[in-house]
């Protein structure tokens, strides 16, 4: 197995074989973008604890040596997404004008969504999709986490996808399940199972999830295509093989040095000081079509509507019930059918005739600004809320986003001068 890769290597990097080689035995490098939709550069990087260094290829991503990255504060203030940092390039390079509806195709765990999410006007609508039920929960609660809201979480089949979304999106991305040599580093076990069958097999698939991509974009629209391998057959041949059938599909071409055998393309590697990773991005030629899209039917609920004039100070909003779940958004939905995990955000449940919200409601950046009632913690009672303790406070009895330098944390409800806390139990940590 591993004598396969090292004889591919040879292709893949045949002026700096020895050097990739000698890399490969080097720990993996980790990186972190920053998530500018929540708080300024100046100010997440104000709160990061952690030593990190820049990156050479992107402003917004950093190395780190963090042990336990998700046990920081920039990480549950939502400020910050772990992501490797060739993973995090790919989006830095499109038109970021006229973008209305993202397509992720094999979304989870988010990091494209949310980078691209990062740089892309509030009213775009993105429709984040993972074939895989439990990993489409997962990219769910980074969404979350980070405040992300104009979000629609599916789990469906890519090519039911393109058949509800024909000719409709802006922007798709394509994060292709790969044969995983750009992360030997991390994964080594990635090599006990390495065979060419398996590349063939995966190249197959990549096939169909790009003619699934094709149908979705719309004329004038941008498909981003990515892999974590350097495998020709995933990733140069396919995009040429891609391009001949699709003439009217053009590569914009990249400007970045990489070891990339096909120009416009890129591919990066150890030698990079990254792990493995290749992208291509392309536009459907043809002018932008405007195409009609069903929106998701509005709900009337007294005990909602009450609960969000009562909490909040905005009149115009969208609110829907999918499976017996409220949701809102501040801007229409498409309707999707079967198989949603989320519908923008997750506002709560009636239960024993009252309306429960949920923590989704507290964390999403859309509506900051929008609530009634505040209550900011100091670096005391943010350790005591971030463990679930309750908090007392002279205060009026209603429920409470939660703050720690003016940056949405969770909620509580106050009760007799005590905020019962509503942090989730899954996400808490013992001080």
């Amino acid at each position: 197995m591993k004598e396969l890769f090292y004889q591919r290597c040879r292709d893949y990097f045949p002026d700096d074989y020895i050097k990739f080689i000698e890399l490969l035995k080097e720990p993996c490098t980790q990186g972190f973008f920053l998530n500018t939709r929540k708080a300024s550069r100046e100010k997440i990087l104000s709160l990061i604890d952690f030593p990190y260094s820049a990156s050479n290829l992107s402003e917004e991503s950093f190395y780190h040596e963090c042990d336990n990255i998700g046990k920081t504060k920039a990480y549950e203030l939502g400020l910050i997404y772990p992501q490797e940092i060739a993973a995090s390039l790919s989006t830095r390079y499109i038109d970021q004008n006229d973008i209305h509806l993202i397509v992720d195709m094999c979304s989870a765990p988010g990091g494209k969504t949310i980078n691209v999410l990062n740089r892309i006007d509030n009213h775009c609508i993105c429709i984040c999709n993972d074939v895989s039920h439990n990993r489409a929960l997962i990219l769910s609660s980074n969404l979350e986490r980070l405040g992300l809201d104009n979000v629609v979480v599916t789990n469906k089949k890519c090519d039911q996808l393109a058949e509800q979304l024909n000719n409709k999106a802006d922007l798709v991305i394509l994060d292709a399940p790969c044969s995983g040599e750009g992360m030997i580093r991390k994964y080594p076990e990635i090599l006990d199972d390495y065979s060419l069958n398996n590349i063939v097999n995966l190249a197959q698939i990549q096939k169909g999830l790009l003619e699934n991509a094709y149908d979705m974009v719309k004329e004038g629209g941008t498909l981003i295509y990515s892999t974590c391998t350097y495998a020709f057959e995933e990733d140069e041949l396919q995009i040429k093989s891609f391009l001949e059938k699709h003439d009217d599909m053009k590569l914009i071409p990249v400007e970045l040095k990489s070891s990339s055998t096909l120009s416009g393309t890129v591919k990066l590697s150890p030698l990079n000081n990254t792990e493995g990773q290749f992208f291509a991005i392309m536009r459907k030629t043809g002018s932008d079509q405007n195409t009609n899209t069903k929106y998701l039917k509005t709900a009337k609920e007294k005990i909602v509507e009450d609960f969000i004039k009562q909490n909040f100070d905005f009149d115009n909003y969208y609110l829907y019930k999918y499976k017996d779940h409220f949701y809102l958004s501040l801007i229409p939905l498409p309707d999707l059918g079967n198989n949603v995990i989320k519908y923008g955000i997750y506002l709560g449940d009636i239960v024993n005739k009252r309306f429960e919200p949920n923590h989704n409601l507290y964390r999403a950046n859309s509506l900051i600004g929008h609530y009634r009632y505040t209550y900011e913690l100091n670096d005391e009672l943010y350790d005591m809320f971030i463990s679930g303790n309750e908090i007392k406070a002279d205060l009026s009895n209603n429920y409470y986003l939660i703050t720690y330098k003016g940056l949405s944390l969770g909620f509580g409800k106050c009760s007799n001068n005590t905020i019962k806390n509503k942090y989730p139990k899954g996400l808490r940590r013992m001080i």
